[in-house]
């Protein structure tokens, strides 16, 4: 049988497959999608729903009658809003940190040139596997007097070794040695190919690397727990978790009454409405970076 004939054979088939291969994609992706919109889309109708109703179980795909108090509280509630503002300040100062010490170090780590480049290698894969552990940790912040400052949160974390890995793979594969070379041949000095060039050639692994460090600064919680003494200083996460916490059956066990009732439906809510104002920025903050997430994804692709 000729290779004509082979072909007219399977290409009904093939197209028949294609689109059923599509179809099982499409279906299998939107199942994920539910799974993963889900959570926000019940704290969105929990948190405006009656919370008598949320407890009995009927607050499923719909609110249950419209409910704004939680908001109305939350306007006015300071702890809430200065805990919203130190997670800003905290993410943004972070973020900034990292950046600033992760993409010098993955320029310089990509070239073959820098002296020591594989025992400093061993040095950075040596802190993926292995940590001083908390006490040592604690110690060392404590001795140099961060403990319940901003520094504690952004200083001991940095640098992200397996980001700073990605961003290496990137300098390394991303941009061509010849551009390297021809701009250094034409009298740029490292520093100024580094800015001028590697930097605008990166905005796709930037924005990823921006959007690994900005979600692990606004969503962490156990740093916060463990160096964060005042709570003015406090982040968001740590006043969720007191809120949440204080929003459970005890309340009625303490206070066997109308009252106890009422104020426990009100914390109910008030969870679920900080929770919501909580993810917030990072859910405003996606669509403007998803153009270099897409583009991110293909980081580690091969180039033909």
């Amino acid at each position: 049988m000729s290779d004509t004939s082979l072909k007219r054979s399977f290409k009904p088939n093939s197209g028949l497959d294609d689109r059923i291969f599509d179809l099982t994609v499409t279906v299998f992706l939107l199942i994920l999608g539910v799974m993963a919109l889900y959570p926000l889309w019940f704290v969105l109708i929990a948190s405006i729903s009656n919370p008598s109703d949320i407890l009995l179980g009927r607050v499923v795909l719909f609110p249950s009658g419209l409910n704004m108090e939680a908001y109305v509280k939350l306007l006015h509630t300071p702890k809430i809003w200065t805990g919203y503002m130190n997670s800003i300040i905290y993410t943004t100062v972070g973020t900034f940190i990292n950046l600033a010490v992760t993409l010098p170090a993955a320029f310089a780590m990509s070239k073959k040139t820098l002296p020591g480049r594989k025992i400093i290698s061993m040095f950075f894969i040596f802190t993926m596997i292995f940590s001083g552990g908390l006490i040592p940790s604690f110690m060392l912040v404590r001795s140099l007097h961060m403990v319940d400052t901003i520094w504690a949160l952004v200083i001991p974390g940095a640098l992200s070794v397996f980001n700073m890995l990605i961003a290496k793979s990137f300098f390394e594969e991303g941009i061509p040695e010849s551009i390297y070379e021809a701009a250094i041949i034409d009298g740029a000095s490292k520093f100024q190919f580094f800015f001028r060039f590697a930097l605008p050639l990166s905005k796709a692994m930037i924005a990823v690397l921006f959007l690994y460090y900005a979600l692990s600064h606004w969503n962490d919680y156990f740093t916060a727990l463990i160096y964060i003494r005042s709570p003015e200083k406090q982040p968001l996460t740590i006043i969720i978790s007191q809120l949440v916490a204080n929003a459970d059956s005890t309340l009625l066990e303490m206070m066997p009454s109308e009252e106890a009732y009422h104020l426990l439906m009100e914390k109910s809510l008030m969870k679920y409405a900080v929770v919501l104002v909580g993810a917030i920025p990072m859910i405003i903050l996606y669509p403007f970076l998803q153009k270099y997430l897409i583009q991110g994804v293909m980081l580690g692709s091969v180039k033909g």
